[in-house]
């Protein structure tokens, strides 16, 4: 069975309102994923170039829910990954996973950044 593919998908555990994955990924068309429900059930029927995820600010676990969402990423996908949440001082911490790299990177991003990181993975 062919499953459609997208560019992006968002999985958010921030409220909308706070979300800067939201606000940076408004114009190019995301699918939306705010539950571990929700993304298994986009993960079974969709494709996806990069997934973004945004962890609650207060959580201590990006690198966990980073891992775990890297693994339920389907292998033949060969998606790419961010994953960040809002540090102190108006930083980002931010994972990125990319299948020709097959490690994860850390890096400290600005806010007004996020968006030229997803943009860079989306593009060929």
């Amino acid at each position: 069975m062919q499953l459609s593919q997208y560019d992006l998908l968002v999985f958010s555990l921030v409220a909308e309102e706070k979300s800067l994955a939201r606000s940076a990924t408004a114009t190019l068309n995301p699918r939306l994923a705010t539950s571990s429900d929700e993304l298994s059930a986009h993960f079974e029927a969709e494709r996806f170039k990069l997934i973004v995820v945004e962890c609650d600010p207060d959580s201590n676990e990006l690198a966990q829910i980073a891992i775990n969402v890297h693994r339920r990423i389907p292998p033949e996908d060969g998606s790419s990954l961010i994953a960040f949440k809002a540090g102190p001082d108006s930083v980002l911490d931010l994972l990125r996973y990319t299948p020709s790299a097959s490690a994860f990177a850390f890096l400290a991003a600005q806010p007004h950044q996020l968006r030229a990181h997803i943009l860079e993975l989306l593009t060929p």
